[in-house]
């Protein structure tokens, strides 16, 4: 979500107390961690900016809006859609009569939120209007006008409109290979949005051609694009299980995708995160579609104990991934009695 800094604090704080400069500290860490993919890490940081912008009046009302929209797109960042809408709505109260790029930033989360739960219709209503009014300023912030764009491309996927969305990513694609070069990190995440839609439409070749270029661009940034060479990585593997059914060759591709995501995964987060389990299920997916039943088994399983520690038993989602291991095991007895 947009997350610059939309006004000069220096001028805007020049006489404001030692509280407010301190809150503002912290929203711009905030948000370098959230430019980085690192939103949970974000989260904590826009919370304590918000407390001291709400017991300080000298912060005024704008700061603390826009505080409040950038707390809510990083909750929908982590799937936390109500909290989202809830602080979304606030900063647009708080924002709505200045009609200006402020408070299209809160219209931005507040759509980002209302696609997360799934009311599209009025989220694209809501992306729309925050895109009108960036790009309607005197000098538009392009990163903000292509990541509208991108958003709204989603949206349109969802209702159905597929054209329309492969044009709006193409858009932002554009924009942003324009405005920060083509081998920028934007232009790798629209490349990396628009191999979603293509492989979504089946048109795999031309997906996979994005997800490359997405790939190269990522591993020649270096360690700043890493969780988002992970999440290219994570569709790329996604690209080839939609193929595999009709050709045995692509769980091999899949397998290799995997191993690397792991293997990116492992250091970053730690080999018992929860984020780490996916992977690994997903690559016992793909080793039982090679039929190497025995490994698939152990590396399912370790990403399903991964899982149960830190879902519960309970949880719907280990529930599924317990199903889908009761059926491999099977699979691996079945194997070794022949």
């Amino acid at each position: 979500p947009p997350r610059s800094t939309l006004f000069p604090y220096t001028t805007l704080f020049r006489s404001a107390g030692t509280g407010v400069l301190f809150g503002v500290a912290l929203r711009e860490r905030a948000i370098l961690r959230d430019d980085e993919g690192r939103s949970n890490e974000a989260i904590p940081l826009y919370e304590r900016a918000l407390a001291i912008f709400r017991a300080e009046p000298a912060a005024g009302s704008t700061v603390l809006g826009l505080t409040l929209a950038n707390l809510a797109s990083a909750h929908a960042d982590c799937g936390e859609f109500a909290s989202a809408l809830s602080l979304a709505t606030e900063a647009m109260t708080m924002l709505r009569s200045l009609s200006t790029p402020e408070f299209a930033v809160a219209l931005y989360a507040h759509g980002a939120a209302l696609h997360g739960l799934g009311r599209n219709t009025e989220a694209l209503h809501d992306l729309r209007e925050a895109l009108n009014v960036w790009e309607e300023t005197v000098a538009p912030d392009q990163a903000q006008v292509a990541l509208a764009k991108e958003a709204i491309a989603t949206c349109l996927w969802d209702l159905g409109f597929s054209s329309r969305a492969e044009a709006s990513e193409r858009e932002s694609l554009a924009i942003r290979t324009k405005a920060f070069g083509a081998d920028s990190l934007g232009a790798a995440e629209s490349l990396n949005n628009l191999g979603v839609i293509l492989a979504r439409e089946q048109r795999f070749s031309e997906g996979k051609q994005s997800f490359d270029r997405a790939v190269f661009i990522l591993e020649r940034i270096g360690a700043s694009g890493v969780r988002h060479l992970i999440a290219v990585l994570g569709n790329l593997g996604t690209l080839y299980f939609m193929q595999a059914p009709k050709n045995i060759h692509f769980y091999s591709e899949a397998e290799k995708v995997y191993r690397r995501k792991l293997a990116l995964e492992e250091p970053l987060f730690g080999d018992s995160d929860i984020r780490v389990s996916a992977t690994l299920e997903l690559l016992g997916e793909a080793l039982y579609g090679e039929r190497a039943y025995d490994e698939a088994g152990q590396t399912f399983g370790r990403g399903l104990a991964l899982q149960e520690a830190a879902l519960g038993p309970a949880d719907p989602r280990t529930q599924a991934a317990v199903k889908r291991y009761h059926i491999l095991t099977k699979k691996v007895k079945a194997y070794a009695m022949k």
